[in-house]
């Protein structure tokens, strides 16, 4: 019992061990990892680095080697109480092993409010030029040069680049205009001016000057509308990029591979009803294979596996006859296996027998039976490729 709870204590142990995060220093300029090691692979990681104090948010992205797709992104947000120099941050995706990425690391500084009105209207001036060239007032309507659904488009292009450069520590994002500026684009597209005639009627001018400024009050209208849902960027306190560094095709550590052996008890079903149940018991060795990488694959097909191997000993059947195996005359076993906690594995499936009886002298086919078994191993990891350095070093 003592050896027992030693093992389960050193098991918990280590599995505490596996799923913290394992650091990864940023070299900035280098721009390299741990001083140009590979990265661990099929864990979570933390990327840390230096900030100067100005920098008060650090993203990261990850990328398969020479792709635009991102795989991953983590952000590091200055506290008003941290004025130091390092961030951290975790890295909740696991790298494959043997597999090159590439990374792409932002730094964004805090911008005063004179920054931010000047970005401000000079996106509101791209944008309000955006809807004078599509916008044409006639003599007697408003016109909209532009399909309604890519005049949207368009704006939110505007907005999206205009914004690239800034980002915002309450994360908000800028998801494109809604319904509403869709159905005002709609409106207006072949909207009657003639209202003006009446329009400001103690104004001067003529009355087709009149129709002219109640179709521009019109667009105003239009573009204040777009400005304020643009406002919302702008409520935000704003960081603008300061410095980029892009990190191409870092190899990740090459793992050795395992090979699961188990060696546990188990029971073998020979025959009978509940009343007269003919069954025996013994020992076994044998391998497990997962049916899915534990640092990838989800919980069921990870801690599910396909158990092969050998009882110790032959079994008795009812009549007293010993049942050993066809080829390495002793009963072999293929089952699946299920892991209950880290080491302990339960497993089930059929066990392949042949009567001595009936075939003293070598293989009958016509005295070999398949009988199921239950049983509870012990998994034994084993390494393969132990003077792989990267793996001795993780």
């Amino acid at each position: 019992m003592r050896k027992f709870i030693l093992i389960l204590l050193f098991t918990c142990t280590a599995v505490a061990l596996r799923a913290q995060y394992k650091p990864v220093v940023f070299d900035y300029e280098k721009a390299s990892f741990n001083e140009g090691r590979p990265l661990p692979a099929e864990t979570y990681l933390t990327l840390q680095g230096e900030v100067i104090p100005e920098i008060d948010i650090v993203k990261v992205f990850v990328y398969p080697a020479s792709s635009g797709e991102v795989l991953y992104q983590g952000m590091w947000k200055r506290s008003e109480l941290n004025s130091g120099n390092t961030f951290q941050i975790p890295l909740s995706y696991k790298l494959k092993s043997g597999t090159e990425y590439d990374f792409r690391i932002s730094y964004y500084r805090a911008t005063d409010d004179s920054t931010v009105q000047t970005y401000k209207q000079t996106l509101f001036g791209y944008l309000d030029a955006y809807v004078d060239q599509a916008v044409v007032t006639e003599k007697n309507k408003i016109r909209l040069n532009i399909p309604v659904n890519k005049a949207v488009s368009d704006l939110n292009a505007i907005v999206r680049r205009g914004i690239a450069y800034y980002d915002n520590r309450s994360s908000i994002e800028f998801e494109g205009f809604s319904d509403l500026i869709g159905r005002s684009l709609k409106n207006i597209r072949n909207k009657d001016i003639k209202p003006g005639n009446f329009y400001s009627p103690d104004s001067a001018g003529s009355r087709q000057g009149r129709k002219y400024a109640y179709a521009d009050d019109q667009i105003t209208a239009l573009k204040d509308l777009i400005h304020s849902e643009v406002n919302t960027i702008f409520s935000t306190n704003l960081s603008a990029l300061y410095d980029v560094k892009q990190v191409k095709g870092y190899p990740t550590e090459k793992l050795s591979n395992v090979l699961t052996l188990n060696a546990g008890y188990g029971a073998v079903y020979l025959g009978g009803d509940v009343n007269n149940l003919s069954y025996d018991h013994g020992p076994y060795v044998g391998v497990s294979f997962p049916l899915g990488n534990p640092a990838f694959a989800p919980k069921f097909f990870s801690n599910t596996t396909l158990s092969a191997g050998v009882f110790l000993t032959n079994f008795r059947n009812a009549n007293n006859q010993t049942l050993t195996g066809p080829v390495v005359s002793r009963p072999v076993y293929v089952g699946l296996g299920y892991s209950i906690v880290e080491f302990l594995r339960l497993q089930a499936g059929a066990t392949v027998l042949q009567n001595t009886a009936a075939a003293p002298d070598g293989i009958n086919l016509q005295a070999v039976t398949v009988r199921p078994y239950v049983g509870l191993a012990l998994d034994i990891n084993v390494w393969l490729g132990l003077g792989n350095k990267n793996k001795l070093n993780r």
